[in-house]
């Protein structure tokens, strides 16, 4: 699987200390997806992010994330994400950024701020699950693959209805380990585009579809098959050259040329 290059009040400092992962728990997917668009003056390599167990308790639709990506485009590059459960959530944070020294901390050192790590903590993408109230609930995972589609202009406003009417009643719920999500962006540098995110259990899931260096598995052959029809009428709204093709694998027009999986760092 493929991205795309691209006065606080104390109150707020407190919400979000990087609440990362409690202990074991997995990443929850929202309605609400932030992404943070900042190249890197230092890697967070070995860096093992401060849990503050009272954040969850006092906000648990809000969860932040780290990960790296070990597949596509961006292999080796890390990536901060935040999720609001919620989209009428979204006023508990405000506008912009949360990947800012105010929002967000690596640790209890000044070291540890974002600013120390990113080249512009301000710069991130927000992201809104198309069709989020046909959703009883969105998965726990531990890793994203995410792929940035390219969406004729002229298409996006019929491209949203087709994604609540069709794409998602199929793929959403796809497996019990992996689930297709489609994703616009509504602020920040990319607004206007989409993505589909894989939201796949854990790499031991994603082994089962696409093992490492070996060919896609006939699970993963079966559980597209019967979506061949709907790739079709997929592929009209999609820019021309930008997805894989069918003769590329079982998952054609709904994986991008552009993708990178994101796996999760652990505590």
């Amino acid at each position: 699987m493929r991205p795309k290059k691209y006065t606080v009040t104390a109150f707020f400092s407190c919400l979000l200390m990087f609440p990362l992962l409690t202990h074991a728990q997995d990443f929850r997917v929202g309605e609400v997806l932030m992404i943070s668009n900042s190249g890197w003056k230092k890697t967070p390599d070995g860096v093992k992010p401060s849990i503050q167990q009272d954040v969850i308790k006092k906000k648990p639709g809000i969860h932040m994330g780290l990960f790296k990506a070990d597949r596509g485009d961006r292999n080796g590059d890390f990536l901060l994400a935040c999720s609001i459960d919620k989209a009428s959530n979204r006023t508990i944070l405000p506008a912009g950024s949360p990947f800012t020294d105010e929002m967000t901390s690596f640790g209890d050192s000044e070291e540890m701020k974002p600013s120390a790590f990113l080249t512009d903590p301000l710069a991130y993408t927000e992201y809104r699950l198309i069709g989020a109230e046909k959703f009883r609930s969105l998965p726990a995972v531990r890793l994203l693959g995410i792929h940035y589609i390219k969406v004729r202009e002229e298409r996006a406003t019929d491209f949203d209805q087709f994604v609540v009417e069709k794409l998602h009643p199929a793929v959403g719920q796809l497996l019990p380990d992996m689930q297709l999500l489609y994703y616009k962006a509504v602020a920040g540098e990319n607004e206007g585009t989409y993505i589909t995110i894989f939201t796949i259990a854990s790499n031991a899931a994603r082994e089962k579809y696409w093992p490492e260096g070996k060919p896609e598995t006939a699970i993963l052959k079966q559980a597209f098959l019967p979506l061949r029809a709907l790739g079709r009428e997929l592929k009209p709204y999609l820019v021309e050259g930008s997805y894989l093709e069918e003769e590329g694998g079982a998952a054609a027009y709904f994986e991008s040329k552009e993708w990178t999986d994101f796996l999760m760092v652990s505590q």
